[in-house]
Order: structure tokens, then sequence, then C-alpha cells
């Protein structure tokens, strides 16, 4: 299974975490929790990986097939099972193994790759289910139980507690919802289930935080991220629809946290739900929705905030029509909006997707040289600074100018011409190949002028932007 790890996950929520609370005596496991024990299932999946190799001269990805394992929870008691997306993908066959020791195949009946949820179905017949939660999300600190298949040892009941984050921004997924826990959780949970004290279903487990260095070198670790309820029951009706859940978008970027700190700017909730960029063609553009408008209400929903307006948005039916309604130069405006389908991966302009992934922030110059245009660098954030070697920091404190691109999937077809890079269009063709699996990898050529240039490799995990 591949645990999707964030890193700098510090940048957007508390860098202290409560001890990992300790392992429950088996008297402390309240009934319903021990019953629905039996709804857990170990998922085992024979999946084909494709792996970077260098061969005859050239860099290319070679399918290698593997095992992986994860966790499921059985959701009704005819055997449809929920999982994470990640556990499942690239699946050539899928085995479960009950509490109880039964093994047997599940299909896979649907995806929702941009939650990170797919759901299964086993036959054999009746199967114990566990109930979704009717409310929200627990209090902070509140006792639930975490139930799943760590370390691919069997299906566990590991105590824990609801963490003070109920609504983080990582970017590892295009529609977040994430939510913190403190419990001891490790490789193999993702796809299990989170429990209150009920024995009702809370959220599914399917990140982990790591906050140091040494954190990685641990199989345990403190804190972890699930996908809540609510959202995981509305991505379970998607995925009865069709093989591929289908979403509603409007088509809005919105000012984030992520865009934010690549700007090199605190994030201040108070805004609310802003819009950075209307999608051109977009339901949004058609509407007459703008640039810096603040939305306060989709359909009769207020939104306060970010998760708000992208839960009422996921709400709305694909092609009836609603209202929203923005803030715009001290007046509220009501505007008529007809969603259509969500599109697969909707990319922030060139500026920021550069910015997110690299942490340098370029601006369009008036001229270059021999009265060229070009794209220099504006600034970088003090993260970026920070990781880089002093006497490099310093070079690139003088601005340079960004010159060409050797992106990603050219490097793995064996292409080795760096690509220039003299305006937005062409940055926009070139990242869109700089996207390998869930990975930003880019070989950018800096040019500061009087013959020095520097080479430097640019590798961060694919960022999603908050996308209405």
């Amino acid at each position: 299974m591949r645990i999707l790890a964030s890193t700098r996950i510090a940048l957007l929520a508390a860098s202290t975490l409560a001890a990992v609370p300790p392992k429950p005596a088996a008297d402390a496991i309240p009934e319903p929790v021990a019953a629905a024990f039996g709804a857990i299932v170990s998922v085992r999946v024979h999946e084909v990986v494709k792996v970077p190799v260098f061969r005859g001269g050239r860099f290319m990805r070679e399918p290698v097939e593997g095992l992986g394992a994860g966790s499921g929870v059985i959701v009704s008691e005819d055997g449809l099972i929920l999982t994470n997306a990640h556990v499942v993908a690239g699946a050539t066959r899928v085995d479960i193994m009950t509490t109880d020791g039964r093994e047997m195949s599940a299909s896979v009946v649907s995806v929702d790759e941009a939650s990170d949820l797919a759901l299964l179905r086993a036959s054999g017949g009746r199967f114990r289910s566990v109930a979704f939660t009717d409310g929200g999300l627990p209090a902070p600190r509140t006792r639930l139980y975490v139930l799943g298949n760590r370390a691919d040892l069997g299906p566990q009941i590991a105590w824990a507690r609801m963490g003070t984050h109920a609504k983080l921004r990582v970017g590892a997924r295009p529609l977040e919802f994430w939510s913190e826990i403190e419990a001891p959780i490790g490789p193999g949970n993702s796809g299990g289930a989170i429990l209150d004290a009920a024995g009702r279903l809370v959220g599914v487990p399917s990140l982990l935080i790591t906050y140091t260095e040494e954190a990685q070198t641990s199989d345990t670790h403190a804190s972890g991220l699930f996908i809540p309820a609510r959202h995981a029951r509305r991505a379970m009706r998607r995925m009865r629809e069709g093989p591929r859940a289908e979403w509603p978008w409007i088509g809005l970027l919105m000012e984030d946290p992520l865009i934010a700190a690549s700007d090199g700017t605190a994030w201040d909730p108070a805004r609310g739900a802003r819009v950075r960029r209307v999608f051109p063609d977009s339901p949004a553009a058609e509407a007459g929705i703008q640039t810096g408008d603040r939305v306060v209400a989709v359909g009769p929903a207020a939104t306060a905030g970010l998760f708000d307006a992208l839960d009422a948005v996921l709400d709305l039916p694909i092609g009836e029509k609603t209202t929203i309604a923005v803030e715009r130069d001290g007046q509220t405006l009501r505007l008529t909006v007809v969603p259509s389908a969500r599109p697969a991966d909707p990319r922030p302009d060139p500026l920021d997707d550069f910015a997110l992934h690299t942490g340098f922030r370029l601006q369009p110059t008036a001229a270059g040289k021999e009265g060229r245009r070009t794209l220099s660098l504006a600034g970088m954030t003090s993260y970026t600074r920070r990781d880089l070697p002093e006497f490099e920091a310093t070079l690139f404190d003088e601005r340079p100018t960004l010159i060409s691109i050797l992106p990603g999937q050219n490097a793995l077809e064996g292409l080795t011409r760096r690509l220039p890079v003299p305006s937005l269009v062409d940055l926009s063709a070139i990242l869109s190949r700089c996207f390998v699996e869930e990975q930003f990898v880019a070989l950018a050529h800096w040019d500061f002028g009087s013959g020095k240039s520097v080479d430097r490799a640019h590798v961060h995990r694919k960022i999603y932007p908050m996308v209405l």
C-alpha cells in the first residue's frame, strides 16, 4: 500500500501534538466498537507499478507487478466495502480477508480519485456492516477508535482522540475535507475505519502527518488525517452511480493557505471564500462571477469560508440552475449558475502552479536580452530560501531569469533538450509535462547574467488547488 505522506503540513497546522494514546485494555473497548470490528477487512492488492529505470541510455518507466495491503470497512450487509482509492490504484486483482478468517475476492465497483475513496464489492452471503454517524465531527479530544490492518498484521483496534484541527488543507487531493486524529496509525490503516464509542463510522483514515525527518523513520505516527463520514457517505452515493464518481463544479480557483504560502504571505481565514481566478468558459464565467469576488452563499447554504463553499458546491446537482451569492465592492450580487461535470485536474495559472511546486514566484519582465520578454524570479518563500545552500540562496537573491525547463515526462522518455520558457503560454504547456504520477519533476536552467547560470532540480509532491 502506498501511504501518501504530506510534506510540511506544519505550515497549515499546529507543529505540536499530544503523545500517542496508550493501547486500550480489552475491557476498555465499548461493546458497539467490538461488535463493529467484524465489519473490518484486510485488503490485499495485486498491482502493477511503473518503476523508473535507466536502460539503453535513457530513462523509462517499466511495469512491475507487486503486492499491496490496506484496509476496508463494510458499509452494507450485501458486501459493499469502502476503502481508499490509493489502496486499490493499479490493482489487477483484489482479495479481502474478514476478521473471522474468510478469504474471498472483491471487485472494484467505482473509484473517486478526487476524494481518494473507492467502493468494492465482496460476494459470499451477508456481512456485518457499520453505520455512518448522523452528526458532525466530534469535539476535539473526544475518544475514538481506529480499526484497520496496520502493518498488514490483520485487523486491530487502537485507541485514539479527535484532533484539534477539524478542517485542513494539504493539497494532496482535488477534493479535501481532512480532519486530524491523534492515534498510533501506520501503513496499512488506509481505508479502514474511525469509530465513535457507539460503533458508528466517523471517518476513513487516509494520510499520515510527518513533521520532522526523524518522524519518517518511525513505523508508528502520532497523528494522521481522515476523510469525515459526511463526505465519505456523499462520495459513496456518487460512486454507486457509475465506475467513476462524477462531481459538479462551477469553475472557481479560490484563495487558500497553500497559494498564500507560495506568495510568501500569511493566510487570513477572515477573508472568507475569495475568488482568485475564474476558469474560462466555465459555468462561473458564464454567470459573471469575477476575480476578487467573495462567495457568501451557494444555493440556500451560507458559506463563511472555503470548506463551506466547497461543501455546498459538491451537493449541487449537475445541470440544474442554482444561485451563487457574491460580495463585490460592498454589494451582494445573486448570480444564476448551472454546474457542469468537474474536469479531472483543473490547474491554477502557470505562475501560481510554478510557485506552488517550487517555492519560486515568477514575474514577466518588460524586456529581456535582445528585446525579448522573459520570466524572472520575483521572490521565494522563506521555507525555500532556508532549504537552499547558502551560496545558492545568495545567488537567487539576485532575481535570475528562468531560461528553460526539462520536464519530468520528457526526461523519462529519454529526451534531454531543455525547453525554452519565454512566456506564460510556454510555461503553461511545459508545466503539464512536469507531473509524473503524483510528483512534480523539473530541471530548470536559471540565468544570473555575467555568464553565471545554475541548473536546479525542482522535485515536489503534486499539489491540488482549491477549486469549486
